[in-house]
């Protein structure tokens, strides 16, 4: 009976005990709305139309996932900026300049400018002892990071729960495939890493892994939300849809279509985790490319008209004015300002460039904690040297320092270039020429910055150039030894423009001497050279020069200023170059003759809206009565006298004027070349002492009227030329015409 009475009341204790503790567990809160916004290059700033619709309707936001651009927006909203901030600066941003991937090109050392006048392909290939070295991205990003950083406000906390909203950044790690979750540290980077379209963009290196975009593994996280910090959630999906069938024609639309479908397959399994009560957002962006950045007002509106459109299913989440107010309050409270100096910079290790030099540039004279836009600005010119695919930095808290690591990532083609390149040209005269092309630079052969530089052209005219090139102590100052070959080849025509013959000039040149660069700007050289230079007649009647063979020894200067913004098709900038020689020439009697020998090439080039003026000046030749075969020089061709045969004024002195209009008609991407362009040239030249006839020509007049397109294999040319007295040519050109 006492044992039954007992248990009796131990049984009555233990309940009332559970009924107490249940009484103090806290009841479960219904967890509020998780916002989820997916892939899809520019398609993804329609996430901030959306956004913007979200708090009209007074939607408040639990949590963020989101996946490449979706990190992008979710990132920065989750930060604390606001969708105007956003929307201002996307829509302020040059993306021509962010995805170009180059620094402009007025900002680079002219070191590794000066080769831009030739037709070489846009593609470096490295060289190393196991052969060739391909690129590992398309561009470089380090625009896009500045742009990142700018919006970041280079936040870093040890979890992203902190942030005023939570946010998960979605990545993919290249070596296993797996998903990877950004859940704390540098915000930059994890939104950088779930943009790094493998291929396009550099991969991130991080805590040992290589990531790439997180649209291989996960476009549309929803898992990351739903059922973790919300129980429902707004999903936006601005991914690529697949084509139809009766659209897939080419190898670019099947290679496009299997790698969407291996995105969608993704996406259909995210989705798949939606419940009733869940809204999904499609805006409607049939024709918009991931790569339509500029077109950002457009890409808003129609996130905008999208979340419009499911304001009827949208509208169960909205709570009431004063509690909207008092979450966005909320919000504020979270938003911790984050400070713009690092108390510590460090520099991660270099491959090839050596680290004093690496720390040179970015420290310099720089004591003490540095501010954020020093820091950037240093990071920048450290990336226009032209040794690096990208210079970031990333940002972290020890021992209650703020510190920024450096992390200069070197060209992965680096530090030998390859560059090969091409050009040819048609003309209605039945002239066709073929030219190749080849570059190798070979840098940083010591910690002092040499270079051996080397170019080579096979074709109608032929050429090699090696130059050692050795910077003094890294100073401006630098030291050159040079060996050159060429053979020119020229026509004689008689007034009707018909060949009659032709002869060639071979020269060699052995030169030392030192220099002095001007950063950005330029160069300018002094060095002592001497040369072999003989004539040789082809073909016709023997030319002045035939047999002739000149030893020359003597001093030549050179200054180069260039600042135009492209060689090929320039908006705006400018360009000069003088090269002045004193020699003494002696031939085979070892009868002597003192020469002085110039040219100089003048350029200014100005835009306004989409029409550019490019206005050019030169001069060539031998400023004494020397022999002829020390200095030829020509007129004639496309944009050299346009109607004319190619070089068909030949003597010892050319001058020349020229002025083009071109405007763009279309634009595009920068890493297929600048656009389409129309335009037209007046020219005007003179030859003095013309070869086989010892006259001038007086002024000619001539023009032009083209098409042309600046492509990857360089400027391509559509023409018609006119010169005086009826003469008139059609040209197909690809290369530097002038």
């Amino acid at each position: 009976m006492r044992a039954d009475l007992m248990r009796s009341l131990s049984i009555c204790l233990l309940a009332i005990s559970f009924a107490a503790t249940a009484a103090d567990a806290p009841p479960k809160l219904p967890q509020g709305v998780g916002l989820v916004l997916g892939g899809g290059g520019a398609r993804g700033l329609a996430h901030l139309g959306v956004i913007a619709e979200l708090e009209r309707l007074r939607i408040p936001i639990s949590c963020i996932a989101g996946t490449s651009a979706g990190a992008l927006v979710g990132g920065s909203y989750a930060s604390g900026l606001s969708v105007e901030e956003m929307e201002r600066e996307v829509t302020h941003a040059d993306w021509d300049k962010l995805l170009a991937g180059v620094p402009e090109r007025k900002d680079r050392p002219y070191v590794r400018k000066k080769d831009d006048r030739s037709n070489l392909l846009d593609v470096t290939l490295g060289l190393d002892a196991n052969g060739l070295v391909l690129p590992r991205a398309a561009v470089s990003t380090q625009q896009i990071e500045t742009f990142l950083r700018k919006l970041t406000r280079d936040t870093s906390v040890a979890d992203f729960d902190t942030l005023p909203i939570p946010f998960t950044a979605l990545a993919t790690d290249l070596a296993s495939g797996d998903a990877v979750e950004f859940r704390s540290g540098d915000l930059m980077i994890a939104m950088r890493s779930s943009m790094a379209v493998p291929g396009v963009f550099d991969p991130i290196r991080e805590n040992g892994r290589l990531l790439v975009d997180g649209m291989l593994v996960r476009n549309v996280p929803v898992q990351n939300v739903k059922g973790r910090c919300a129980d429902t959630v707004i999903v936006v999906d601005v991914g690529t849809p697949l084509t139809p069938i009766d659209e897939i024609k080419t190898l670019l639309d099947i290679s496009a279509q299997q790698s969407n479908i291996f995105v969608r397959r993704n996406v259909s399994e995210q989705l798949a985790r939606m419940g009733p009560g869940d809204v999904l957002i499609e805006p409607k962006l049939k024709g918009y490319s991931p790569a339509d950045f500029a077109l950002a007002p457009e890409l808003i509106k129609k996130g905008r008209e999208a979340a419009i459109a499911n304001e009827d299913k949208l509208a169960a989440f909205s709570v009431s004015p004063a509690e909207y107010e008092a979450w966005k309050r909320a919000l504020a409270a979270r938003l911790a300002a984050q400070p713009s100096t690092y108390d510590v910079v460090k520099v991660e290790e270099t491959r090839f460039v050596p680290e004093s030099h690496v720390r040179g540039i970015v420290q310099g004279k720089q004591a003490g904690p540095m501010p954020r836009e020093a820091l950037l600005a240093t990071t920048e010119r450290l990336y226009q040297t032209g040794d690096f695919d990208r210079v970031s930095y990333a940002v972290r808290t020890e021992d209650g320092k703020r510190i920024a690591d450096v992390m200069p990532v070197e060209r992965a083609v680096g530090p030998n270039y390859l560059r090969f390149g091409l050009d040819f040209k048609i003309d209605s005269y039945n002239n066709a020429e073929l030219g190749l092309l080849a570059n190798l630079q070979m840098t940083w052969l010591n910690r002092w910055g040499a270079q051996w530089r080397n170019n080579l052209q096979l074709g109608n005219n032929q050429s090699l150039d090696t130059e050692l090139f050795q910077p003094i102590a890294l100073s401006p100052w630098f030291l050159s030894g040079r060996l050159t070959y060429g053979r020119d080849k020229f026509g004689i025509y008689d007034e009707d423009g018909r060949e009659k013959g032709e002869f060639a000039i071979y020269s060699s040149t052995l030169g030392a001497g030192f220099g002095y660069s001007l950063g950005s700007l330029g160069e300018a050289r002094l060095s002592y050279e001497r040369s072999t230079v003989r004539g040789e007649s082809i073909i016709g009647p023997v030319s002045p020069v035939e047999g002739q063979r000149l030893r020359l020894a003597g001093v030549h200067g050179q200054v180069v200023i260039d600042q135009l913004d492209n060689p090929r098709f320039p908006r705006n900038g400018y360009y000069l170059k003088a090269d002045l020689s004193k020699v003494r020439a002696r031939n085979e009697a070892d009868v002597t003759r003192d020469a002085t020998l110039g040219s100089f090439t003048g350029e200014i080039v100005g835009t306004l809206l989409r029409n550019t003026g490019r206005l050019t000046l030169e001069y060539a030749g031998n400023l004494t009565d020397g022999p002829q075969s020390l200095s030829p020089s020509g007129l004639g061709g496309f944009l050299k006298l346009s109607g004319y045969q190619d070089q068909e004024f030949v003597g010892a002195r050319t001058m020349f004027g020229r002025l083009m209009v071109y405007r763009q008609l279309a634009q595009f991407v920068p890493q297929l070349g600048t656009g389409l362009y129309l335009g037209s040239s007046a020219e005007f030249g003179r030859v003095d002492r013309v070869y086989l006839e010892e006259r001038s020509t007086g002024l000619i007049y001539a023009g032009s009227a083209f098409v042309g397109l600046d492509t990857l294999l360089g400027p391509l040319y559509l023409a018609y030329g006119q010169g005086e007295g009826g003469r008139k040519a059609g040209y197909l050109y690809l290369g530097v015409p002038y």
